[in-house]
């Protein structure tokens, strides 16, 4: 499949991915791999992340026999932000730079549902957990771009963000819940956190985008939710996981992308999202919540003030 796309080498990268056990996660992974990098895999569960890590091994021994240290599986719930912590902790003491993080864990729930952490498990999964974990590897993901001259930050979004708002006023939807709205809202999170984010980070090296893979055949749509079930009859029409992994890879790999940041693509294409995705103090807004809302406040606010501030 990558074949079809002109990607550079990937030799010598470290590419992180989460939810890399199934999916567009897995096939992903397996792009990666065969494009020369080391991949570590995030996954929830040990044992189907052992099968998947055993897999994309083997994918790395046939198209790079040199590279017989293609995978490294981190185990981290990523609802769980002691979790997060943890594996952002294990990951700076373990790696000394990384050249792309793809942020495609994602929840559609069709009851609400709280984490340990008290929050509703759609914002917690599809928007906390990427930007917590963007922020504890970012010493790494500029490490890196000080070396090679760039890194990159990839967040799998979607064209459901289109016609959602971000509800301040039940942001953990405490009032009321519904699935479509939940997910819509925070992928609609995923695109101003990447604008956000690309705003941040101008003139470091690292950029930031997002990205509709399309509509794919994936376990996400397992919930119990009456959409999720009609969703399924239909699965027929849409892409396949590996098709989906196409936009990822590209996005992670295309020359044709240096330096190019705060874009949102659907596939293989950038697009403008939606109004509401523009919307500069509700980015302000999102970032100063999410920042509390994962106990980071302190730390960034110290970071961007630099070194011996008060």
């Amino acid at each position: 499949m990558t074949d079809r796309l002109d990607l550079k080498s990937l030799d010598n990268a470290v590419c992180l991915i989460t939810g890399a056990n199934s999916g567009i996660g897995k096939e992903t992974a397996k792009g990666l791999v065969r494009l020369g990098a080391h991949v570590i895999m995030v996954c929830r569960h040990p044992e189907r992340g052992r099968d998947a890590q055993a897999e994309i091994q083997a994918v790395a021994q046939t198209a790079q026999p040199s590279n017989a240290d293609a995978t490294d599986l981190r185990i981290a719930d990523l609802g769980v932000q002691d979790e997060v912590y943890r594996l952002g902790e294990s990951l700076r003491a373990d790696y000394d730079r990384l050249d792309v993080l793809v942020n495609n864990a994602g929840v559609m729930l069709g009851n609400r549902e709280e984490t340990t952490d008290d929050i509703e498990a759609t914002l917690a999964v599809n928007h906390l957990a990427p930007f917590l974990l963007t922020h504890l590897v970012l010493p790494l993901l500029k490490e890196a771009a000080g070396r090679t001259g760039e890194a990159r930050i990839i967040t799998v979004s979607s064209e459901a963000h289109r016609g959602t708002s971000i509800d301040f006023d039940d942001l953990n939807a405490e009032d009321s819940y519904g699935m479509v709205q939940a997910y819509g809202q925070s992928k609609l999170a995923n695109i101003l956190f990447t604008h956000e984010l690309a705003r941040r980070l101008r003139n470091t090296g690292v950029t930031a985008s997002c990205v509709h893979p399309g509509v794919v055949a994936t376990s996400i749509w397992d919930g119990q939710d009456w959409l999720s079930r009609i969703a399924r009859l239909f699965t027929w029409l849409y892409k396949s996981p590996e098709e989906g992994s196409e936009s990822v890879l590209y996005l992670a790999a295309s020359p044709d992308l240096d330096g190019v940041t705060g874009q949102y693509y659907r596939e293989l294409d950038a697009v403008n999202p939606s109004p509401e995705a523009y919307d500069e103090k509700a980015a302000a807004r999102l970032w100063r919540l999410s920042l509390e809302m994962t106990g980071l406040e302190d730390d960034v606010e110290q970071a961007e003030r630099g070194p011996g501030s008060p």
